[in-house]
């Protein structure tokens, strides 16, 4: 059979539809993708947990660069956020590269970080749907922020930071205005919180950073996930460079060309739809990936 880079057609050809499907949904959700590559690659390609994660960051540097530079046409960045994030997801995704590393010298197994991880998420993501069905807070994250700043027209011309407090209002490509006020601290030091999980666990770090940017700053879910997705981008290298020697960079490669091609196309759709089911695929996702977590670490065969 004919093999390519050590792989046959038939895996080729299954990476590239993976990859596809993961670069619609990473850019979608701000996410990274880890939280379907790794399970993907464990089910799939019985690859350990260790070159499942590491090989889901390799995966991430292309599904995070075609979604920023998809989202930088489409202007909806929020650049200032996004570098401020940035200067505490790049130290947590070192720290949580670096440990990694250690429990693998150590044949430690990273179980018990896992059960924490899974167990946290799936509270939080049914708490967070239930919320958004039943109690409406997702407006409360985008129209209330802009009901606030409603009698400041003039000021929002600007960003105006007054005691960690920035003032947004501006266009993206296709006429959608944005306008939202949030403060900067101390919710963006949990951004090191995120680096450190996706770099040990393989997520990119968008599960928690997507949170903190709609929750905690107010900020509408669909500059949220363009944000989360740029600030991936930058945090994400370290930690590859850190567990260079456990990725697959065969996979990573025809994983890659899926990712890129679907992570280009999907934002440009993005502004048709509402945050309401942005958010609640997002959580979603995050509690699929959690149970997976719980099931692989408890010893079920899935």
């Amino acid at each position: 059979m004919f093999e390519l880079l050590g792989l046959s057609i038939l895996v080729i050809l299954g990476l590239f539809g993976l990859g596809l499907l993961i670069g619609a949904i990473s850019p979608t959700f701000g996410i990274g993708g880890g939280l379907l590559t790794v399970p993907l690659l464990i089910l799939l390609y019985d690859f350990s947990g260790e070159v499942a994660t590491a090989t889901s960051l390799g995966v991430i540097i292309f599904t995070s660069l075609s979604g920023s530079l998809a989202y930088i046409r489409e202007k909806r960045i929020d650049f200032k956020i996004a570098f401020t994030f940035m200067i505490f997801a790049i130290p947590g995704s070192v720290s949580g590269a670096l440990v990694s590393r250690w429990l693998k010298s150590q044949n430690y197994e990273i179980d018990y970080f896992q059960y924490i991880f899974a167990g946290t998420m799936i509270i939080i993501s049914i708490y967070k749907i239930a919320t958004i069905f039943f109690h409406g807070k997702n407006n409360s994250s985008t129209n209330t922020s802009e009901e606030k700043v409603e009698n400041e027209k003039e000021a929002t011309k600007k960003v105006i930071k007054e005691k960690f407090t920035v003032i947004r209002s501006f266009d993206d490509k296709r006429g959608v205005h944005f306008e939202y006020k949030t403060k900067l601290f101390p919710g963006v030091i949990i951004a090191f919180v995120g680096g450190f999980i996706g770099a040990m666990l393989g997520l990119g770090g968008g599960v928690i950073y997507v949170p903190i940017l709609t929750m905690v700053l107010g900020i509408p879910a669909g500059i949220a996930t363009a944000t989360s997705t740029f600030t991936i981008l930058f945090a994400n290298p370290f930690a590859v460079a850190l567990r260079w020697s456990s990725i697959q960079w065969n996979y990573v490669l025809f994983l890659s060309i899926g990712t890129i091609i679907s992570a280009n196309i999907v934002p440009k759709f993005l502004h048709k739809i509402k945050s309401k089911w942005i958010l609640t695929g997002f959580w979603t996702l995050a509690i699929l990936a959690a149970i997976r977590l719980l099931l692989k670490v408890s010893g079920v065969n899935i």
